[in-house]
């Protein structure tokens, strides 16, 4: 074949192929404008939940909100509590020994810390009513040194997140902390039970150091969520070594040792009730979607213990099913706002949902 020919043939394929690329470029740019230029729904801002109590300004006002919230908590009937008491004793044990003999006390310590734990009340998903040994506030405000009460969490950048809750935290004086009452309390002594036959103690003294709480508050339905009191101490007694350590120890069978000691109490409260997690949502017709619903209930209980109905204010708009999954059966021009109701052990709880119905895209913050 020629060459003139060579180049007629590659004239021949290559101009269908580039028409063919024009065409679906050009598709693709009207594609694209109409895309660009389609209408978008634009979800209007959620207003912003409103708090049931305002944020405490000084110590006191915050001192009194928590303990409030607390002791409520307690009393009621639609909640369940989960709680226990963590032990650390982490850093260096002062003793008369050697570095090498002091490890050894070191090593006792570390083996039986980790059970001490088990001596302090605990349980889990109780009423409080049922509960026994439930940590108690025990300070009062006037035994608060510094506080710090904020909305939300608020980074570096000025995010701010967990928006719904309030954080209380109190740095107290030390010396609120009864510790002569420890020493005749059965924790102590279920202590001093673990470490025999390995170490005897005697005339114990004990010294706090730093007491911190911190609360943690829904407060746009004021209930206290959490409560975390964390005891600093340090420990001074007089030990006693069994024979077989101190055969280890050169024949040093008692000293008195020093050694740090942290208590962190922690109480979980879970309230019952029915939430939406989503204030509002952006659906279209023909749509079938699970609402953002939340429902907490004893977690024994059954679909046959409670009621939940979730009714539209616009009947005709959406129906929805005893799962809480909706179908959009018709294009209105209002908003349908959805109330959940639940009934659970006497009580009633209620929470709307602003369902947006419209044949548009959602706007997406992209644009």
């Amino acid at each position: 074949m020629s060459k003139k020919k060579n180049v007629k043939h590659i004239i021949a394929v290559a101009i269908p192929v580039i028409l063919l690329l024009a065409i679906c470029f050009t598709c693709v740019t009207i594609y694209a404008k109409k895309e660009i230029n389609k209408p978008k729904f634009k979800k209007p801002e959620d207003a912003a939940q409103q708090s049931v109590t305002e944020l405490p300004k000084d110590a006191a006002g915050a001192f009194a909100y928590v303990q409030k919230l607390y002791n409520e908590t307690l009393e009621a009937d639609d909640v369940e509590v989960s709680f226990s008491t963590g032990v650390k004793s982490e850093g260096e044990i002062k003793t008369p020994f050697s570095e090498a003999d002091g490890n050894l006390i070191t090593f006792i310590r570390d083996k039986a810390i980790g059970g001490f734990s088990e001596f302090y009340d605990s349980g889990s998903e109780i009423k409080p009513s049922e509960a026994q040994g439930i940590p108690e506030i025990y300070f009062t405000a006037a035994d608060i040194q510094e506080y710090t009460a904020e909305q939300g969490h608020t980074d570096e950048e000025g995010n701010v997140s967990d928006d719904g809750y309030y954080f209380i935290t109190f740095t107290l004086d030390p010396a609120c902390v009864d510790t002569e009452s420890m020493k005749t309390g059965s924790v102590y002594e279920s202590i001093k039970e673990k470490l025999d036959p390995s170490i005897t103690v005697e005339n114990t003294e004990i010294t706090a150091n730093s007491v911190n709480v911190s609360a943690k508050i829904d407060r746009v339905y004021d209930y206290i969520n959490e409560l975390i009191i964390t005891e600093n101490y340090t420990v001074k007694a007089d030990v006693n070594l069994a024979d077989e350590y101190a055969e280890l120890l050169g024949g040093k069978d008692q000293a008195q040792i020093e050694l740090p000691y942290e208590t962190s109490h922690n109480v979980y409260f879970k309230h019952y009730g029915a939430r939406f997690s989503q204030r509002s949502i952006v659906v279209q017709p023909k749509d079938m979607k699970a609402l953002p619903a939340a429902v907490t209930v004893n977690s024994a209980a059954t679909k046959e213990d409670y009621k939940l109905t979730f009714t539209p204010s616009v009947a005709e708009a959406v129906t929805i099913d005893a799962d809480g999954v909706m179908t959009v059966e018709k294009l209105v021009d209002d908003p349908v706002i959805i109330t959940m109701t639940l009934d659970y052990d006497g009580h009633t709880y209620t929470d709307d949902l602003t369902v947006y119905i419209t044949e548009w895209e959602e706007e997406t913050q992209n644009g």
